[in-house]
């Protein structure tokens, strides 16, 4: 009778630890937070690293002259007509195309260089330099059109004589560009870096005012 006890007692607690451990080995799986760090996918960042242009010996910079709106001044009277003038340069853009070399499938598939703006060429400068326009545009391989940002207004003291009319012509210069960028592109979670080079095609500035005056005598009646 005593050793059936004894039996009964041993078989108890093996059952109690077996029970024990396997409680604990669930508990551990379900807690451990490594068990299941493999299969988090983290969200990928990027950020513009470095970004360069410059003039190669296949780019160029081709200067356009742009004829503004013809003014007239009107005298029918018998005496002279002083006329102070305001006159500015309307209706002037600043564009911006990226052409890329490489294919869509070179970079990940999560990585929309659309998305980034950056500073555009302004003033190409001897030492091969360049300033940059004020506002960015997007890298974006389809042309992009603003209004250029031109506050400079122009007064000019006219003259008109008796019985005749001027004719006010203004014109302005263009600069455009094609030249070369360097674009170094970083993945801040990864720290891996993607290389992207072309072409930047685009408007530079507009400089060089200039106004013209011609004077017609009114007909006769």
């Amino acid at each position: 009778m005593t050793l059936t006890l004894a039996l009964s007692y041993r078989q108890l607690l093996f059952l109690v630890a077996t029970a024990f451990l396997f409680l604990s080995s669930c508990s551990k799986k379900s807690l451990d937070p490594e068990v299941e760090e493999d299969k988090t996918i983290l969200p990928q960042e990027y950020e513009i690293e470095r970004l360069t242009y410059f003039l190669a010996d296949d780019d160029k910079i081709d200067t356009v002259k742009i004829k503004g709106t013809i003014e007239e001044f009107t005298n029918p009277g018998n005496t002279l007509l002083e006329v102070q003038h305001v006159t500015t340069f309307k209706d002037l853009v600043k564009t911006s195309f990226f052409e890329i070399n490489m294919e869509e499938d070179e970079l990940p598939l999560d990585l929309n260089i659309t998305e980034f703006k950056v500073n555009v060429p302004a003033i190409y400068y001897e030492d091969g330099t360049f300033s940059y326009y004020s506002e960015p545009f997007a890298i974006s391989n389809s042309e992009q059109r603003e209004q250029y940002k031109n506050n400079s207004t122009f007064t000019l003291d006219l003259s008109v004589p008796a019985r005749s009319k001027l004719i006010l012509a203004k014109s302005i210069d263009r600069h455009d560009i094609i030249c070369s960028f360097k674009l170094i592109i970083r993945n801040s979670t990864t720290g891996e870096k993607y290389n992207v080079d072309g072409k930047w095609h685009g408007v530079l500035r507009y400089f060089n005012e200039s106004f013209s005056v011609d004077e017609e005598m009114l007909n006769k009646k």
